[in-house]
């Protein structure tokens, strides 16, 4: 995962899968009634994959492209999720809510926010233990004789007995509530978010714990000074199955099966659960004004046509062979004048207009409106490539020939996203900051890459015998991306990232991050 960060926008790129990666943008919203952000990428593709405006349009683009727009997740200490004096502690402002059920309230409203509050409360908890856990990691794997005997204590140790005690009071905290909603005076509404929420919990403890267990025993050192540790961490981690098959719960691993169910299940959980932070996207498909241009290229070409034709009747009978003929050719340049201007448009449109515009709502603060997005896609020549962005790009050639042996085709994706802070704050206490992911499938690009490995014959140096090794055929993908951010007083603050991803047919091999500085 490559990061860059600044003081206002925190970016990451990092691989997904095997065919596509994730630009995530984390954004700090200000008190201003209006603040925007922009984001610019321009992707080098070498012309080798023979990608151009006519074999890759933007609907291909659009499709291979995934964007979401969530709040970040809250951040709240596992002991502080569990003191009693925390009014925004989701656990206990469901435990509130909870009571005024019990105490005969049955407004639908009541059953949406405690629902919510569970669902937020997963989010949490799963943040603060991945967060602790990748603390720990990082830390057993310099653990060793090298480091201060106090300081290694310190870190890791009460660090680690720290976390640990607060496992348990979480799980006493869960387990009361549980039975608490397990009254049949809760509806079932609830209970049913519940029963989701507890097994996404189980879930996650089993997952992390088992990462903290496996990098706590690949350290000889640390796990014999830790052995009371690894004893609790051990006895959490395994409860955690025997705690679902006991409950039912369908996420129950089974040796010798495919277990397709678990990993299933565990993308519905976390879904469900995640679900509290999503906003949602309302997509207009293109705007107005695109369309209207569009529909200028398409009169222009019937004009052209209509001109040509009384021309030709002015001089030629409509049934002689040289109006005909006249009549055909000028529905074949119409069709190419319409496909000619539309491409001019699109190219040059994207400066002022965009493809889609989509409005950013948020249904769970009351469906208002936080912010509108627009997206735009276009191929550039050479020459309308900006400058900055061209010595991004050749910040690391080594020789002033090195663009001659690598030629490519820019396009260009640009998103601006404008947003009502305000709005935002009077909804939300907690829920404020904005997660922009957006994920990139390159199937599309790679579609006629030659073979991922090609047969490289040699002498070898020593025998003198004819070899054969077999070599990796990679291309090179590279991204150069500007973020811009300003707000409703002018200020303006401009980063720029350079990433190349290497390509095979068979996938993305790897990320590599360009320093740009």
């Amino acid at each position: 995962m490559i990061e860059d960060q600044n003081d206002i926008l925190d970016s990451r790129i990092k691989l997904h899968d095997k065919h596509r990666f994730e630009i995530k943008l984390d954004i700090d919203l200000d008190a201003a009634a209006k603040s925007s952000y922009e984001v610019e990428t321009y992707f080098f593709v070498p012309r080798a994959l023979n990608v151009g405006p006519h074999s890759y349009n933007k609907e291909k683009f659009y499709n291979s492209s995934q964007r979401y727009i969530r709040f970040r997740t809250p951040k709240m200490s596992l002991g502080k999720v569990c003191d009693p004096s925390l009014k925004t502690s989701p656990l206990n402002r469901v435990r509130e809510n909870l009571s005024k059920v019990l105490s005969g309230a049955g407004d639908q409203a009541l059953t949406i926010n405690i629902c919510n509050e569970l669902r937020l409360l997963g989010c949490i908890i799963r943040g603060e233990i991945r967060d602790y856990v990748k603390i720990f990691v990082e830390g057993l794997a310099t653990y060793g004789s090298a480091v201060p005997s106090a300081q290694r204590k310190l870190f890791v140790g009460e660090g680690l007995e720290n976390f640990l005690s607060d496992l348990k009071n979480l799980e006493t905290a869960l387990s009361s509530l549980k039975a608490e909603i397990s009254d049949p005076a809760v509806p079932v509404k609830i209970r049913e978010t519940a029963a989701f929420f507890d097994e996404y919990v189980s879930l996650i403890l089993e997952e992390y714990l088992t990462s903290l267990l496996e990098a706590l025993r690949s350290n000889p050192g640390a796990r014999a000074r830790f052995a009371d540790v690894e004893t609790g961490v051990t006895a959490i981690a395994t409860a955690q199955s025997r705690y679902r098959q006991a409950m039912k719960y369908p996420s129950v691993l089974v040796p010798g099966s495919t277990n397709e169910e678990i990993i299933y299940r565990r993308g519905v959980l976390k879904k469900f659960i995640s679900s509290v932070l999503y906003l949602k996207a309302e997509f207009s498909e293109w705007e107005t004004l695109t369309q209207v241009f569009f529909g200028v290229a398409a009169g222009a070409a019937m004009l052209f046509t209509v001109l040509v034709t009384l021309l030709v009747q002015s001089r030629y009978a409509i049934n002689s062979m040289p109006f005909v003929l006249a009549v055909v050719i000028s529905y074949v340049f119409k069709d190419r004048i319409k496909d000619w201007l539309k491409m001019l448009f699109s190219k040059s449109l994207t400066r002022w207009i965009s493809d889609r515009k989509i409005d950013i709502l948020d249904f769970s603060g009351g469906g208002g409106r936080l912010g509108v997005l627009k997206e735009a896609f276009t191929f550039l020549s050479d020459r309308d490539i900006p400058p900055d962005i061209a010595r991004m790009r050749r910040v690391d050639n080594i020789t002033s020939v090195d663009e001659e042996g690598k030629p490519e085709r820019v396009f260009k994706y640009k998103k601006v996203i404008v947003l009502y802070p305000e709005v935002i704050i009077k909804s939300h206490e907690r829920r404020r900051d904005l997660n922009d992911i957006m994920r990139f499938n390159i199937r599309e690009l790679i579609a006629q890459a030659d073979d991922a490995a090609v047969d490289y014959p040699y002498v070898d140096a020593d025998t003198g015998d004819l070899r054969v090794a077999q070599c990796s055929r990679v291309y090179h993908l590279n991204l150069v991306l500007k973020y811009t951010y300003s707000n409703r007083d002018g200020q303006c603050a401009v980063n720029y990232e350079r990433i190349r991803i290497v390509l095979s047919k068979d996938g993305i091999v790897r990320l590599e991050e360009v320093r740009v500085a």
